[in-house]
């Protein structure tokens, strides 16, 4: 799908301006609000943000013409391109071994995926599937929040998966919001997706910011994208009633897609050659 590759684009963009804004926070800034004053006097961080709205806006097309589980595979390759910008913002290539490592962790989750694509599904949403899953999932971010402030040694890592359990959400209240959205302006507004999918952009946004400034790029990015696709698929599934294939090759399929997932984000985690700062 075009339009959800040029999403991965744009979010690859945003994360590499937003991550070479928040990672340059001095130290004696204080929390989040010190993170806050410094991130919105950077330019660059402004212009990451609109790559984000606009990926935002090309993510809700791709999923409104198709599945969860078709769309979220290729706007999660924006990994290998949050990397490659994030090395031209530095002015440099990156390392082979770092791109062995993302390319690992993209194909993995692609492979894995596209295994478990969709074959069927509905286009309205199962409301009480969908309040369990949210619930679960912000127990899920509390949980790594909580987390990462007593294992500052992993911030980076929890505070990257807790974005990606709220980015995965964020594409369920997506498609669903896009959903009404094609009934009229009126019927979004009084319906509840568009009110939650606001708070996980904020919460989302939030979680971004603090796991940038606290970790490089290799360590919260991987962790981020490899939760954010299969939570997404989790609520395609349980809250869409999208079906996936259960066919022998589409098993053995998974299987190697989840060991290259695995894999990719465990070697990418030990590898410290994105900078945190500029």
């Amino acid at each position: 799908m075009v339009v959800a590759l040029a999403a991965a684009v744009a979010f690859g963009w945003s994360t590499a301006l937003m991550h070479h804004g928040a990672s340059g926070t001095p130290e004696d800034a204080g929390g989040l609000l010190g993170l806050l004053r410094h991130i919105v006097r950077q330019w660059r961080w402004w212009l990451g943000m609109a790559a984000s709205l606009g990926g935002l806006a090309l993510h809700a097309l791709a999923l409104h013409v198709g599945t969860i589980a078709l769309v979220q595979p290729l706007v999660v390759t924006g990994l290998v391109f949050a990397f490659l910008f994030r090395s031209a913002l530095d002015r440099r290539l990156p390392s082979r071994r770092t791109m062995r490592w993302v390319l690992l962790t993209a194909a993995g989750l692609t492979v894995f995926l596209l295994a478990a694509r969709a074959e069927s599904g509905s286009d309205s949403l199962d409301t009480s599937r969908a309040a369990v899953l949210l619930v679960l999932g912000g127990a899920a971010v509390t949980a790594g929040w909580v987390a990462a402030l007593r294992v500052p040694r992993h911030a980076g890592l929890l505070l990257g998966a807790a974005a990606g359990v709220v980015y995965g959400l964020v594409a369920g209240t997506l498609k669903a919001t896009s959903d009404t959205a094609s009934s009229g302006l009126g019927t979004m507004f009084t319906s509840w997706p568009v009110y939650v999918l606001a708070v996980l952009g904020v919460a989302g946004f939030l979680l971004n910011q603090q796991a940038y400034r606290r970790a490089p790029l290799s360590r919260s990015a991987p962790a981020a994208n490899t939760v954010n696709p299969v939570v997404a698929l989790v609520f395609g599934v349980v809250a869409f009633g999208e079906t996936t294939s259960g066919s022998a090759a589409a098993i053995t399929a998974e299987v190697l897609g989840l060991i290259g997932i695995l894999a990719g984000v465990f070697l990418l985690a030990r590898t410290d050659e994105v900078a945190a700062a500029s």
